[in-house]
């Protein structure tokens, strides 16, 4: 048996095949690519070549005296013969953002007083890295640029998350077990400041009632141990839209931060701008379904800093 999408193999129910048998397997497999249309200095349009990638190709470099039109993305088994044109309509300075500054006060005012400063990212495979290594995954990136920020400033980022977990499983590990969820690990830690990114909690909490009790239950935590807390809005997954945003999740968290006067780093809203960049968001997904490569790790960290002003 086999899922060709996933490149999955299995027994079935009444294969010829045992458990115990050795078996060899042919197979293909295609890749992805993306292509740079540019004016050169002579104003001639030429296509550049980019590298092809299992999952996240890249455009190729382009030199300063060269005007990037577009982009050209060939899919998997394209051939090219369906490849999809996108153009440079805007630079990645143009995407606007629900992003809040200066809505973390006490964390702020420490800083500025000369005080050390402790951070807690909690999440899920995200906030762990995913594949990308510890170097690149958001937290290490937040606490590079928090201490080029505030080089004055003893600031420390801690990661407290487990891959595949969702927040109640944290605040709940009796009737919802995970191993390595428990809230406590998040308290124990004493953080000023927690960043909360759970993507898995999409597809559980898109009702507003629902999502309005988990929350609460979040919020009332961060109080008692006195911590502010960042919502970081989730980053594109496989099959959405790449022009909008209609996750009742996203629409939750964004309506709950500015309720609770909350600081918000709005991810998604740079993730739907990437289509005006021209790139597929897709591409920017390393295992093609949920972990971020290393640029979508800067988004994140990008937005969370300018919560920081």
């Amino acid at each position: 048996m086999c899922d060709q999408e996933w490149g999955a193999l299995g027994i079935g129910a009444q294969s010829c095949v045992t458990p115990n048998e050795q078996v060899s397997v042919d197979y293909n497999f295609s890749l992805r690519r993306i292509d740079s249309l540019v004016v050169d200095s002579n104003g001639k349009k030429i296509i550049l070549k980019g590298t092809s990638h299992l999952t996240v190709p890249e455009p190729p470099l382009i030199s300063d005296g060269q005007k990037h039109l577009a982009n050209v993305f060939i899919d998997y088994n394209s051939q090219g013969s369906n490849a999809l044109i996108l153009p440079i309509r805007e630079a990645s300075s143009a995407a606007k953002t629900e992003t809040t500054p200066g809505r973390i006060p006490k964390t702020l005012a420490k800083i500025k007083a000369g005080h050390p400063v402790k951070i807690v990212c909690w999440g899920d495979s995200v906030t762990v890295g995913g594949e990308v290594s510890v170097e690149k995954r958001y937290a290490t990136i937040l606490e590079q640029k928090l201490k080029e920020k505030f080089p004055q400033n003893k600031i420390v980022v801690d990661v407290i998350a487990v891959g595949g977990s969702n927040s109640m499983q944290w605040l709940f590990p009796v009737k919802h077990p995970n191993p390595g969820c428990d809230f406590k690990r998040v308290s124990d830690a004493a953080p000023d400041l927690v960043t909360i990114e759970f993507v898995n909690d999409t597809g559980i909490f898109s009702d507003i009632a629902q999502f309005q009790d988990e929350y609460n239950v979040i919020l009332a935590r961060l109080r008692n141990i006195g911590a502010e807390a960042i919502l970081i809005t989730p980053h594109f997954v496989k099959g959405m839209d790449r022009h909008k945003d209609t996750r009742e999740y996203v629409a939750n968290l964004k309506r709950f931060t500015k309720e609770n006067e909350l600081a918000l780093a709005d991810a998604s809203a740079r993730w739907k701008h990437l289509w005006m960049e021209g790139l597929p968001y897709e591409t920017l997904l390393i295992n093609n379904i949920n972990h971020p490569d290393y640029r979508g790790h800067i988004i994140f960290a990008e937005e969370l800093i300018k919560c920081f002003e």
